[in-house]
């Protein structure tokens, strides 16, 4: 690398071609997705924050920071919020004859080939040169242009004098970036979180609350998203055997592999593959085209850079063109254009499908509108209203008579209501609590097809935000549409947002208050019964065993919020305080996570039809708890305690009453 003191002499016998000069924005969640740079380029940002890989390597960029790159090198931004930034492209070349005299004194044989990270000292000097440069480069005025291009110097001067003050010390890429990119250089591989913990230098407790502040989720939920990814784009794109695949992405072999994948995606690996086989196999890095600030029109973000000349600005030339791509929940362009067959697709990171309620902040309000009756007309309009979320503001009916629910899990919490959707997908239809409530509701599969949900003409589609955003512009073609944010929420509170939506925010309330009364009339005889004494909910299935918090449904959310029973350290370390709603252990680890009462079914959810599962009750490890020594072992419907919604609540809540106190 080339020393601070060998640039300066670089820049002083350098002659330099201003190639092009943008003001960007990204917003949040955008990116900017395998850009190969035409010419070196300093890309320089004063607001907001991004990931940033240049070749690979990952930087945070955070207000005022400065980072090169060299012709050919790959750059992805992602924006964790908006984000605006230069990109100043320029090509330069040593003066001869100096040029010869100069090169013997480098250690480097590729000048102006150094990659680098800066953090300017004086940000609002460089901020300066480059607004004037920008101002005068898009006057497209030749001389304007000419006084654009002299500022280049000023600029690099500036940068270098700050660089010798700070002594020339590039950024450390961040432990977030670092843990991506560890990740997706390994995914193939088996990672643990503390094996990633030690090589970042931190603690495991940081690099979890690091992951859910940036990006929403844990460190191996992240993992496991990877690898599904992964094994999607392997199943589009060849005829390899599952257990090839499955041991080209870090699965042990090729059951594992399927049942995860059934599980994110609510298909096998198969049907997914015979699903895309009418889908194009190519996979459009960006298929959108949305620059921000952009210099010229969209037509003419192409360079092409030859010898000392720059055909800039010439679709006909060729050359690499820079898009802007909204980043989407699914993972890729290729996987969304099976369309609606991932609709159902949970956080991969569960270890099974469930509910996953956590608790945050959830802002939504909704303003009551009527929309005017034409002047021609004597008929009265329909009634509507603006439901306003996170994801933005969508005009719904009033009182919506004909809703197709598409959350799966969340149907429970309009059958409280009293709202009966005209159809659901399968998996909504599945909950025994729900027996005697779901008569005339049409089984819509797994709502995969959008033509089907056109036929039944609804005027209200919900869904979770977990599907992508084509999904959810496909869906809005049919009918409005509300996005709602998959675990955001406690089931009461979700249950408010049902009642905004549908109009039964009365009713809503009420089982909200009666709730809290029936918890308060039981509670204190509860906390009397288990004293200080543990409470777990164990899983058994065919190689493991899955233990649940209170965010995975199972009747977590009763015991450990609503009665706020104790849970084994391990369990409440991982999954109560932790981010993860349910854990995959082995069966020597079972006494770790067994309390003094046990709630506890098979799996049920991987249609295992081996028996190893119902295996485990009878070995001695089993038996040896103190759990089943003493008769605190009390068995749950797998299906029912799957859901948290009200009716589901109720039923379990009759349940642990009855198991805890006999009565």
């Amino acid at each position: 690398m080339l020393r601070l003191d060998e640039q300066i002499l670089l820049w002083n016998h350098t002659s330099v071609k201003v190639l092009d000069i943008r003001q960007m924005r990204l917003e949040a969640r955008e990116e900017i997705a395998g850009y190969r740079l035409p010419a070196n380029a300093f890309i320089c940002s004063f607001q907001g924050g991004a990931q940033v890989r240049l070749n690979g390597t990952a930087y945070r960029m955070e207000r005022s920071h400065v980072l090169h790159g060299v012709c050919g090198a790959t750059l992805h931004i992602a924006a964790n919020e908006p984000f605006h930034y230069w990109l100043v492209l320029y090509k330069a070349s040593l003066m001869l004859p100096p040029a010869k005299r100069w090169f013997s004194l480098f250690s480097n044989n590729r000048p102006f080939h150094e990659m680098f990270s800066f953090a300017p000292l004086n940000p609002l000097a460089l901020q300066n040169l480059l607004e004037q440069m920008h101002r005068d480069w898009s006057s497209r005025d030749p001389l304007l242009t000419l006084r654009a291009r002299s500022f280049f110097f000023p600029f690099v001067y500036e940068l270098l004098s700050q660089m010798k003050c700070a002594g020339m010390e590039s950024l450390r890429p961040d432990p977030l970036t670092q843990a991506l990119r560890y990740m997706e250089e390994r995914y193939m591989q088996p990672i643990t979180l503390e094996e990633m913990a030690a090589m970042l230098g931190c603690s495991v407790s940081y690099v979890t609350k690091l992951f859910k502040k940036k990006l929403q989720t844990s460190p191996m939920r992240h993992l496991a998203e990877l690898r599904l990814e992964a094994a999607a784009k392997l199943l589009l794109q060849s005829d390899a055997p599952l257990q090839l695949i499955a041991e080209q992405v870090g699965y042990p072999d090729a059951h594992a592999l399927s049942r995860s994948f059934k599980k994110h995606y609510r298909y096998s690996p198969s049907a997914f593959r015979s699903r895309a086989d009418a889908a194009p196999k190519t996979i459009p890095k960006m298929p959108a085209r949305r620059t921000g600030f952009a210099l010229l029109p969209p037509s003419s973000q192409c360079y092409s850079v030859d010898g000392g000349e720059n055909h800039s600005h010439l679709k006909e030339y060729g050359g690499v063109s820079l898009y802007k791509t909204k980043k989407s929940a699914s993972f890729t362009a290729a996987t969304l254009m099976i369309g609606l067959s991932l609709l159902l697709s949970a956080c991969s990171g569960n270890p099974a499908p469930g509910p996953s309620p956590a608790a945050s902040e959830s802002a939504s309000a909704i303003q009551a509108t009527a929309t005017p009756a034409a002047q021609e007309s004597t008929a009265p309009a329909a009634a509507t209203k603006v439901y306003t979320s996170s994801f933005g503001s969508v005009t719904i009916p009033a009182n919506p008579e004909r809703i197709v629910d598409l959350t799966g899990s969340a149907i429970g919490n309009l059958l409280q209501l009293g709202v009966k959707p005209i159809a659901a997908v399968d998996f909504g239809l599945e909950n025994p609590f729900h027996e005697g409530m779901i008569e005339g509701i049409q089984n819509i599969g797994d709502g995969s097809d959008p033509e089907a949900i056109l036929t039944l003409d609804p005027d209200l589609i919900i869904i979770f935000s977990y599907v992508g955003e084509e999904v959810y512009e496909t869906l809005s073609q049919i009918a409005p549409t509300v996005r709602l944010e998959y675990g955001a929420q406690k089931p009461a509170e979700l249950l408010l947002e049902f009642g905004k939506i549908t109009g039964k925010e009365e009713e809503a309330q009420s089982w909200v208050d009666n709730w809290k009364q029936k918890i308060e009339a039981v509670k204190p005889d509860i906390v009397a019964a288990v004293g200080d004494k543990t409470v777990s909910i164990l899983q058994p299935h065919a190689k493991g065993i899955y233990g649940w918090g209170n965010k995975g449904g199972r009747g977590g959310e009763i015991l450990y919020d609503e009665f706020g029973l104790k849970a084994p350290p391990l369990v409440k370390e991982q999954l109560i305080d932790g981010e993860l709603a349910g854990q995959d252990f082995s069966l020597e680890q079972l006494p770790q996570y067994a309390g003094d009462f046990i709630f506890t079914s098979e799996f049920g959810w991987d249609n295992d039809t081996s028996g190893l599962a119902s295996a485990l009750y009878d070995t001695a490890l089993w038996k040896n708890l103190d759990a089943v020594k003493n008769g605190n072992v009390f068995r749950i419907d797998p299906m029912g305690f799957y859901y948290n919604d009200p009716i589901s609540l109720e039923k379990q809540l009759d349940f642990i009453v009855e198991s805890l106190l006999g009565k």
